[in-house]
């Protein structure tokens, strides 16, 4: 079993499990492998199931990047496959961590006798997710030997370890290299990365930037204007990274050297790219990530996609 292995040789460890987008997986995880080194614990990255995987009994992490064994003497453990027992305590460490709590399981069995226990269940979730979050982000000391951690932190300068640590799989890398051999050799690049977010999407941090869609594209026109304006007398091109076909053919319509990474997008502009293409798209996503990295100049928009917020520790400049 999983989790009895992993402690009996990692006596106090903090497992980081997230299936949401790539952005907001990596920034929960350096966020717990920063826990980690302030309390003296291992982190374990669990990315299983994943949405990026058609198998979900495999973890995704290490299908996109190599794992190394220690982040600033910090182990890091990313086991390949966990028994279908170990994930199922690690999905739902809120009714028993930091300790147990006989109220979620009343109110789960209510919701599940047709009562009123389903807000209430989601309510007591959240209480102790945010109670988590912020004994994580103040790196308060917990007595337990395990914490489990679903939460995605905001990004910070004291993050930046665990990203330089990180690394593609030869696969991924070797085609992040062909192509900036191809696109970007001897060229100022200027990145840009926008989030779109439709009206037919939940509400979320990206939606109003996105009330007004002639408004939104307009502004990024304007932020790539402004990157390109910096190199005058210097041949440079546009690598455009975007989850909307829509933002795609306006941005290339509008703006001259734009290139881009192939991949399909959402047929309707209804759903995000990683819940209706997410298996689909994961190579080009990640790709697109580390190629974003590469940026002279990065545009980014909204300025609180995650997904750009890799490629802006290492850009020489950023617009937001």
């Amino acid at each position: 079993m999983f989790l009895y292995d992993l402690l009996s040789r990692h006596p106090r460890v903090i497992i980081s499990q997230r299936n949401s987008g790539f952005g907001d997986n990596l920034l929960a995880a350096a966020n717990a492998w920063y826990y980690a080194k302030q309390t003296n614990r291992s982190l374990a990255i669990v990315w299983q199931p994943s949405r990026y995987l058609r198998d979900q009994s495999k973890n995704a992490f290490d299908r996109f990047f190599s794992v190394p064994a220690s982040i600033e003497g910090v182990p890091v453990i990313v086991e390949p496959r966990i028994d279908s027992l170990s994930i199922f305590i690690i999905s739902h460490p809120f009714y028993y961590l930091p300790s147990p709590d006989p109220l979620l399981f009343l109110y789960k069995l209510m919701s599940k006798l047709g009562g009123f226990g389903s807000r209430m269940f989601k309510e007591r979730i959240y209480e102790r997710q945010d109670a988590l979050d912020t004994q994580i982000n103040g790196s308060v000391e917990i007595g337990q030997k395990l914490i489990i951690t679903h939460g995605c932190y905001g990004p910070n300068d004291r993050l930046k370890p665990f990203f330089d640590s990180l690394s593609l799989q030869p696969e991924f890398q070797r085609e992040v290299d062909a192509f900036a051999e191809k696109h970007f050799k001897n060229k100022k690049v200027i990145g840009v990365h926008i989030r779109y977010y439709s009206k037919y999407m939940p509400e979320s941090e990206h939606t109003r930037y996105w009330r007004d869609q002639a408004e939104a594209l307009g502004t990024c026109i304007d932020k790539i204007k402004k990157a390109a304006a910096g190199f005058k007398g210097s041949e440079y091109v546009v690598f455009l990274s975007t989850d909307s076909r829509t933002v795609h053919d306006f941005v290339s319509r509008t703006v001259d050297n734009v290139i881009s990474y192939d991949k399909d997008f959402p047929s309707d502009g209804s759903k995000e790219l990683h819940y209706e293409l997410p298996v689909e798209t994961a190579s080009a996503t990640v790709i697109e990530l580390f190629l974003l990295a590469r940026s002279d100049v990065l545009v980014r928009f909204p300025p609180g996609s995650w997904f750009s917020d890799y490629a802006s520790l290492y850009a020489g400049e950023v617009i937001i």
